[in-house]
């Protein structure tokens, strides 16, 4: 492993990026978020908090990576209800991936590994990836199908046993893994239930999240710990670090 001074590309000097990129530092992390609310207990800045965390975690890992600035807000029309909210249009959110890959391609990054925390945001990024590929000599790798972050927090809950249901926006996995690399953005005071009932994901985006829930949260958070904060963190950054090393075709040795 390569020892940083920091994971975060922007905490770190043009000497020391240049240095690392020639000693190996070859893998670029772009985490996306959003700007906007997951109940009163969650600051608006969550998403994309998390994001970085969860990069930094995973650069960690794979001991060979940087995290570029995580990009917010995202796309998130659909949470315009809720004072604070920021949306991205997707063709802003497209450009900017754009400026991203081409900068850190230039700079002679090989692998670009473009991830989200934000469902919204999958639709306008994995629309851009043909474009982007078209342009640069990097890699790209995605994170970008919801299995791939739904799975993890669901395998958290189960080994907890805790009800699937405490699952959602804002809900008990969530709040447990912000809890865990975030606590700042945590208001365990404001621990209060969600929506808990079915509803379609057609009509959180056509009618907003506020037609549903006026806390702006689902599931319950009222079940999130610090241990499962851990066991949601573990899982989700290593299942991220599975797939970018299958994607490099890394050495199993």
């Amino acid at each position: 492993m390569i020892e940083l001074r920091s994971e975060l590309l922007e905490e770190l000097t043009w000497v020391e990026i240049e240095s690392a990129i020639e000693e190996g530092v070859k893998t670029a992390l772009v985490p996306a978020g959003s700007v906007e609310q997951h109940g009163p207990h969650l600051g608006i800045l969550k998403d994309a908090a998390w994001a970085e965390a969860i990069g930094v975690e995973l650069a960690k890992e794979l001991g060979d990576a940087l995290v570029a600035p995580v990009v917010r807000p995202g796309c998130s029309d659909h949470h315009m209800g809720f004072g604070g909210t920021i949306s991205y249009r997707p063709e802003t959110l497209m450009r900017v991936l754009e400026d991203y890959c081409r900068s850190l391609d230039s700079h002679g990054f090989e692998h670009i590994v473009l991830f989200s925390l934000h469902g919204g945001n999958f639709p306008a990024m994995n629309a851009i990836l043909p474009s982007i590929a078209d342009e640069v000599d990097a890699q790209i790798i995605t994170l970008l199908d919801k299995e791939l972050l739904i799975d993890p927090l669901m395998e958290s809950l189960a080994r907890m046993e805790i009800t699937p249901e405490a699952r959602g926006h804002g809900g008990a996995a969530v709040t447990a893994s912000v809890w865990h690399l975030r606590p700042d953005l945590v208001l365990e005071e404001e621990f209060t239930p969600g929506f808990t009932g079915d509803v379609s994901t057609s009509k959180l985006m056509t009618n907003g999240l506020d037609a549903v829930t006026e806390l702006g949260h689902m599931g319950d958070p009222t079940y999130a710990t610090r241990e499962l904060g851990e066991e949601v963190t573990t899982r989700l950054v290593g299942a991220f670090s599975d797939r970018v090393r299958s994607e490099r075709g890394d050495s199993s040795e």
